[in-house]
């Protein structure tokens, strides 16, 4: 999931109106800006087919560090204080690790089953789970971006409507690719270029909520 993920940053501030969007923004975006960092650093490790472009053609073979439940949400603890003690709130720190753990929960619905819940590590047993709606693009697709719409029409300031839904169509549309196929090879080819891909599009989310729902 991508901009799915921003519908857990509408609910949170929703909450609690009172919080910074910047820290809710990367929350919701950190297990996967991890990832590609672990990926660059040839320490997680996802399979690329270059010869099909869809996302349910990509294996995540490991990443317990970034997309487990149990260890990815005890690591995120570190950071989630740094939020805290940057802005001198507490508040800021418990919104960033539940928006960081909203991430493997909203993912559970589209993976494959390969999401691992205590993210032991290689040789160790794990749970893995993923109810695979990748493996029904078109209909991933409507649902990912349904979601985000329904939510933000539901949690975000009227003034910020028009900035969410059109920026939030935007960026899902240049993901397109990845679930209709318009290309027959994988434009990005190697693990690494996914992960970049990835981390790049995450970014240009993080700017894009920030901005729009002020």
């Amino acid at each position: 999931m991508y901009i799915g993920h921003y519908a857990a940053a509408a609910a949170l501030l929703a909450l609690a109106p009172e919080t910074p969007v910047l820290p809710v923004a990367v929350a919701v975006a950190w297990p996967d800006i991890v990832w590609s960092a672990l990926v660059a650093a040839g320490v997680e490790e996802v399979r690329v087919d270059p010869k099909n472009p869809l996302q349910s053609t990509i294996r995540f073979t490991s990443y317990p560090f970034s997309h487990s439940l149990l260890l990815s949400g005890a690591l995120t603890l570190l950071p989630a204080l740094g939020f805290g003690l940057a802005y001198g709130n507490p508040w800021v720190g418990v919104a960033f690790w539940l928006g960081a753990v909203s991430h493997w929960l909203l993912d559970v619905p589209v993976h494959l089953k390969d999401l691992p819940v205590l993210g032991r590590l290689r040789g160790g047993k794990d749970r893995f789970v993923g109810w695979g709606l990748w493996s029904r693009p078109r209909l991933a697709f409507v649902v990912e971006y349904a979601l985000f719409a329904l939510v933000a029409l539901a949690t975000a300031p009227r003034s910020a409507l028009i900035g969410l839904l059109a920026g939030a169509l935007l960026l899902h549309a240049l993901n397109a690719n990845s679930f209709f196929g318009f290309t027959k090879a994988n434009p990005t080819g190697t693990p690494r270029r996914y992960a970049a891909l990835a981390f790049g599009g995450f970014v240009a989310a993080i700017a894009w909520f920030t901005l729009a729902w002020q």
